[in-house]
């Protein structure tokens, strides 16, 4: 529909104008900054291409919107024909109802010449305006509608705003700590002469004439020193040897031969195997009463009677030796018990008490960084935080190795306040920020964090807040710098 203009010294009819397309308007120079507690927003409108009849006006209008719901419609500008301008410069024509207080500035168009109108505004900073996904669009309306129902002559452009994407994180070295270790166990009944603590690997008859062949039981340890070594990159870090002697005889006796015994085998297996001494660690059990129970609990031929008072004996308290060679005795010498001792716990059960508990560790061997990076993708669970850190260091930050190495560190060291700071800090270069705000809850308060929970604030739009954080980061090289950023 057309307009008719009405210069009778009566207030001026607003015209639309027909035939100006959002093409036509080009946006150059575009740009926002925070300042405090504003933002100041620029831009140079070109109008070269633009006609504007004498009668008729537009309005073109920067837009910012947040993707989320949250707009604002800065102030427009208007470009008026001729004829329009000297009206609204008269106050003859006011701005419509759409743009009322909305006109940042009017200018008249000189059509056929080259024409820039430079745009400043300063407007209050709401929070939203630091929303990383924050932009710009500009519109252009040839009816004085509102800028809603323009065509758009720029699309969404990121404003930037927030420094955060500036900011950087620093990330935590792990402390030095010992490797995980994994533990393979056995057990093998290495026979020894009576009274006697010498290790006999090769067939041998004792001096009583019983014969001993430990080879079979010395194999079961060396299958399992060999199947704990099976992976190429881990080395023996301890192994564990127990020797458990039966109850007959003196308990001081049993003391001094279990523990002569086991350390023979020790010595044994740290020769073997070229070992420190002080990875080949031996113990023992002077009296294998734990055993002696478990074998009269599981007992099916006992009379419940007799096992319930063979049970109290055996779990009758001790304070020293002699209660324990007590017990003993009793065993042998009891109307009670001495029967069942002399036919069944002497010849069949004691045997089974003397063997020996072995407990093999395993554990990295000393291996270079990148030798690491082959071993986290197959065996993480043996490295340690700061090991899994160093390979980190061998791709880019933000890089999908870089991030599945702190999703690894966090998984198997998921209450560790390094693992949950570096992973929050890889989260918060990912923007990922409800992530990043749940690990740095389990970060502790070292410098680090708080300087991560400072670029957390930021991308949220809580400045007072990030500044705080940052504060609290001490002398923080990487705090200081972004803070820096918010001023101070």
């Amino acid at each position: 529909m057309k307009r008719i203009i009405l210069i009778s010294g009566a207030a001026m009819l607003v015209v639309p104008v027909f035939g100006v397309t959002p093409e036509e308007v080009e946006i150059e120079n575009s740009l926002a900054l925070p300042v405090s507690d504003k933002m100041k927003f620029s831009a140079d409108i070109v109008l070269d291409a633009v006609k504007v009849g004498a009668n008729r006006q537009l309005y073109i209008t920067p837009v910012i919107g947040d993707g989320e719901g949250n707009t604002r419609a800065f102030p427009s500008v208007l470009v008026n024909g001729r004829s329009m301008q000297i009206a609204w410069e008269r106050g003859t024509v006011k701005a419509p109802a759409a743009y009322a207080g909305g006109v940042e500035t009017a200018v008249r168009r000189d059509n056929g010449k080259a024409q820039t109108v430079s745009y400043n505004v300063s407007v209050p900073m709401e929070k939203w305006m630091w929303s990383p996904t924050t932009y710009v669009k500009w519109m252009l309306d040839t009816c004085g509608c509102g800028h809603h129902s323009g065509g758009v002559v720029k699309e969404e452009t990121l404003l930037r705003l927030n420094p955060a994407e500036k900011m950087r994180a620093s990330y935590m070295v792990p402390a030095l700590a010992p490797l995980p270790v994994s533990v393979h166990e056995g057990k093998a009944h290495v026979q020894y002469e009576v009274n006697r603590t010498d290790l006999h690997t090769a067939p041998y008859v004792c001096r009583n004439g019983q014969p001993i062949d430990n080879r079979e039981e010395l194999r079961i340890i060396d299958d399992s020193i060999s199947y704990a070594l099976s992976n190429p990159n881990v080395e023996i870090a301890k192994i564990r040897i127990c020797g458990y002697a039966s109850p007959e005889g003196s308990y001081v006796n049993n003391e001094k031969l279990s523990t002569g015994r086991s350390r023979s085998l020790a010595e044994y297996i740290a020769s073997r195997y070229s070992l420190p001494a002080d990875r080949c660690e031996y113990d023992a059990v002077a009296e294998n009463w734990a055993g002696f129970r478990k074998l009269a609990e599981e007992d099916t031929y006992l009379p419940a009677a007799q096992k319930e008072k063979l049970l109290a004996l055996i779990d009758r308290p001790v304070y020293g030796p002699a209660d324990y060679d007590a017990k003993e005795r009793e065993l042998r010498t009891s109307a009670e018990f001495s029967g069942i001792y002399s036919k069944v716990i002497l010849p069949e059960w004691f045997p089974q008490l003397r063997t020996t508990r072995f407990e093999i560790q395993t554990r990295l061997k000393p291996l270079s960084d990148e030798e690491l990076a082959r071993v986290i993708k197959t065996d993480p669970e043996k490295m340690s935080l700061n090991q899994m850190f160093r390979v980190s260091k061998l791709y880019p930050e933000g890089s999908a190795e870089f991030n599945e190495v702190m999703a690894t560190m966090l998984r198997y060291y998921p209450d560790d306040e390094a693992a949950n700071l570096n992973a929050a800090s890889a989260a918060l270069k990912n923007g990922d920020l409800d992530r990043a705000g749940a690990l740095l809850d389990k970060a502790g308060d070292s410098a680090e964090a708080w300087n991560a929970r400072g670029i957390l604030a930021s991308w949220r739009g809580e400045m007072e807040l990030a500044r705080e954080c940052f504060r609290k980061a001490g002398a923080l090289s990487e705090a200081s710098k972004n803070l820096e950023m918010l001023g101070r």
